[in-house]
């Protein structure tokens, strides 16, 4: 069944050819979990959004709107109150001419997508710490200082580390830059913990500041467990005691096997998931 997307607040499935996030991938995105007509973290979700759209020169609606658009697209859709789905938002710098040059006049289109997600894929669905092997992969995510963190729309060193596997073997694949350091996976933030400690990759040059992976960095401080951010090597990643990656749908799935070697879970990653699920109401907002 083809689902209805919005576009700047009406149904459509057509964006106007001249759109930069077309010819340039001019924009940013956020994908959200709804469930029982809640939307989980939606405020750090938004606030991310807001902060890119500062750092790129994009005009961000205000939250209201979004959030009535969200409704609006639920209700499009039938949606049922059962059922988990993924709620995709693209802010594109909207229509200009040929060439690089932005007209600081340009009207933003936001454009919003729904898609339904099973229990099986996420473990804040589920209620229970799902696991799977990690793939190491050969492309590389860019060393870019001005754009790491920001959720953008050029994702194409993901789309080809993707294709690097088939099918449903792994649970994700790690990217590493051009320093050979780990930054991230595909479609995730990595966590590794070593004598209790949880250490996670520095993304100041590269990779994307996963809203999952500050909650679970506010969890873990909460809980005194020591946080480290620093770069981070293969090599040192399979000495650790534990992994697991996370991101807003899944919420985290532990690591059982990287690059040949195998990882158990552990006291640490089961305290951070319990407190994720205990504590995933108090990020939820109502649509």
């Amino acid at each position: 069944m083809m689902l209805i997307s919005l576009i700047n607040g009406i149904a459509s499935d057509y964006l106007n050819s001249s759109d930069r996030a077309i010819h340039y991938g001019d924009g940013i995105f956020e994908t959200i979990l709804c469930f029982g007509n809640k939307l989980y973290y939606w405020q750090k979700h938004f606030q991310r959004l807001q902060k890119s759209a500062i750092k790129l020169g994009l005009h961000c609606p205000q939250e209201q709107t979004f959030l009535e658009d969200i409704a609006k697209l639920l209700k499009a859709n039938d949606a049922h109150s059962k059922q988990a789905y993924a709620i995709k938002i693209i802010l594109s710098r909207g229509v200009g001419e040929r060439g690089y040059v932005v007209d600081k006049n340009n009207i933003c289109n936001r454009l919003l997508f729904l898609s339904t997600i099973e229990e099986g894929y996420s473990s804040l669905l589920s209620i229970r710490l799902l696991s799977g092997d990690l793939f190491l992969c050969q492309q590389q995510v860019s060393i870019n200082e001005n754009l790491a963190g920001i959720k953008h729309l050029n994702r194409l060193e993901n789309v080809l580390a993707r294709s690097e596997w088939t099918g449903d073997k792994f649970i994700d694949g790690l990217m590493l830059n051009a320093n050979n350091h780990i930054i991230e996976g595909t479609m995730s933030n990595l966590f590794a913990i070593k004598h209790g400690r949880l250490y996670t990759p520095a993304l100041n040059m590269s990779g994307v500041r996963g809203v999952m992976r500050d909650v679970i960095i506010d969890i873990a401080e909460s809980s005194n467990i020591d946080v480290t951010i620093k770069t981070l090597t293969v090599n040192e990643v399979i000495t650790m005691d534990a992994l697991f990656i996370s991101n807003s749908l899944i919420g985290m799935k532990y690591v059982t096997q990287f690059n040949g070697h195998r990882y158990n879970n552990d006291m640490v990653t089961n305290t951070i998931f319990t407190q994720l699920l205990n504590k995933g109401d108090d990020y939820a907002q109502s649509v």
